[in-house]
This record gives structure tokens, sequence and C-alpha cells, in this order.
């Protein structure tokens, strides 16, 4: 990566500030979503909903079928939670690995600051995420080094 592009971007005054906010389905998104709602209503900024689409297990497949909700139910709710409080919005569905999408996506929709939920986990998963991290890094850690702009991680009730 270029220093250039290393460089945080300054919102612009001028123009609404808008918010990223990724929904996985979770309620650490929901609660994310709370709080991106708030800062939108507190200085007339807009959403921009992230729904990140992965290619499912097989196990991930036959709950989603018999849960029956899909990334786009959840934006719909997100966004019609969105709509009832008057704030603006707009949905995006996208496809790859987690934080590169959000980064790029932030980047190209210009926003201003970043919600993300941090995935709950049990002292297997940790352990797990530990090793992973070492190799690629956190999702939620590679965000906020990679998109030059204030990331908020809701974690999970939980956590430590």
């Amino acid at each position: 990566m270029t220093s250039a592009a290393l460089q945080t971007r300054k919102p612009d005054l001028a123009q609404m500030p808008r918010l990223l906010v990724v929904m996985d389905g979770t309620a650490e998104a929901a609660v994310a979503l709370d709080r991106a709602m708030e800062v939108a209503e507190a200085v007339g900024g807009e959403l921009v909903l992230l729904g990140i689409e992965r290619e499912p297990s097989a196990w991930e497949s036959k709950r989603r079928q018999q849960m029956g909700v899909t990334v786009r139910d959840i934006l719909t709710r997100a966004s019609c939670s969105a709509t009832a409080r008057g704030i603006r919005n707009a949905t995006l569905i996208e496809r790859g690995d987690k934080a590169d999408v959000i980064t790029r996506i932030a980047g190209r929709e210009r926003c201003d600051q970043i919600f993300v939920a941090e995935a709950s986990s049990t002292i297997t998963d940790r352990a797990l995420s530990a090793i992973a991290a070492a190799c690629t890094g956190r999702f939620a850690e590679r965000v906020i080094s990679d998109s030059g702009v204030p990331v908020t991680v809701v974690a999970p009730k939980n956590s430590r």
C-alpha cells in the first residue's frame, strides 16, 4: 500500500457524513446499527448498510434454509429501522474477504466512519482466532489498520 493510501481521509464538512455499518444478523451488529443511527441522527449523516456474503458451508446452508434468513432480509430490516427514524440509507451486498470488502466499500462509498460487530467466541474460537491472526490478522484489526477512517467495534457482551 502506498503512503498516500494509508493517509487518513478527513471528512468533508460540507457533505453529509456517511457511516458504513456491516450487518451480519448478530446481536452485536444490531447494537452497531443502533450506535450508527444515533451518530447519524446527531450529525445529519446517512448510512451505508453492508452485507457480506461468502460461500456457506453445508451446515450453514442447511441452517439458513431452516431459518429462512438471507443477507438481503437482514439489510431490509436494517434499512426499514433507519428509514423509520428518518435516516437516509443505502444497502449493498458484496462477496469476498470481510476485511477487504469493508475497506474497499468504505473507500468507494467515501464513508467517514465504520461500525462493525466483533464475532462472539468461545475459548476454542479465541484460540483458533489467535493462530489465524498470526497469519492473516483478525478482520476488525485489519479494518482498523487499513481503512483510514474511525472504526467502532461492538464487542459481544460476554467477551473478555
